[in-house]
């Protein structure tokens, strides 16, 4: 009898002991979790936008009046296209952007969850503003009639006619209009370098040999060779060894000589 007065007493410690200790563990598991549950109420229910904004091309543009409203209003401006968001409660928002030369684009997007999320915009160019229309009774002048005559020439027959001969040059006028007039030139001889201030000169050799001299360049001329020289710019004209040198010279922008 004495001995089962001693075992169950000593039952009833080990049991007492064991059961503290798994108390004492769920305590300390208890505590070391609390940290971390405190840090994750504390972020829970916050988000970040990472803004986009390109062309139609996908070139990023640069200083994008980006506004939001919604769960909580912020207003930015995009550098080389891009532009965050941070710590924003979790919620539908609604974003504008808007740039002078462009169209202002809109869209909604829905906030939540830890990852960043991407809003990206395509922004398209503003059309251009449409003309204006003339009053009645202010519609532009109608053009001046021509000053110049309907011509038709067998150059060949006129040139004939017309032949330089021995002469050091002869110039015979074809016809002219309001926006300039065309010439025969022969020459035997050098046309010294002079320039044409008011009118483009387009020249097409017909027959002989000969250059077109300007400054610091030079080309040679033979039938079937056109030139376009350019108002102000200084030229002469030399014959070659197959004389004369033949050429029609309309000059554009020249007023009407008759």
């Amino acid at each position: 009898m004495s001995v089962a007065r001693i075992v169950v007493p000593a039952l009833l410690e080990n049991s007492m002991q064991q059961t503290l200790v798994l108390f004492l563990s769920i305590i300390a598991a208890m505590s070391g979790q609390a940290p971390a549950q405190r840090k994750s109420a504390a972020t829970q229910g916050r988000v970040t936008f990472a803004v986009s904004v390109a062309d139609q091309a996908g070139a990023p543009i640069a200083d994008v009046k980006v506004s939001l409203t919604g769960a909580a209003q912020r207003t930015g401006r995009t550098e080389q296209g891009r532009l965050v968001f941070e710590n924003l409660p979790a919620g539908s928002y609604h974003f504008r952007f808007e740039k002078d030369g462009f169209v202002p684009f809109e869209r909604a997007v829905t906030g939540r969850g830890s990852a960043p999320i991407d809003v990206k915009a395509v922004l398209a160019p503003a059309p251009l503003p449409p003309r204006p229309i003339a009053p009645v009774g202010s519609l532009p002048a109608a053009p001046a009639p021509s000053s110049g005559r309907f011509v038709v020439l067998d150059m060949p027959a006129f040139i004939e006619k017309n032949y330089v001969g021995r002469a050091n040059g002869k110039t015979t006028p074809l016809g002219c209009s309001n926006g300039g007039g065309a010439t025969l030139i022969q020459i035997n001889d050098a046309i010294t370098t002079h320039t044409h201030g008011d009118a483009d000169e387009f020249v097409y050799v017909i027959a002989g040999q000969g250059s077109v001299n300007m400054p610091q360049r030079q080309e040679a001329l033979g039938p079937g060779v056109f030139l376009l020289i350019p108002r102000g710019l200084a030229h002469g004209f030399t014959a070659g060894p197959k004389k004369p040198l033949v050429m029609i010279s309309t000059r554009a922008g020249e007023a009407c000589a008759g």
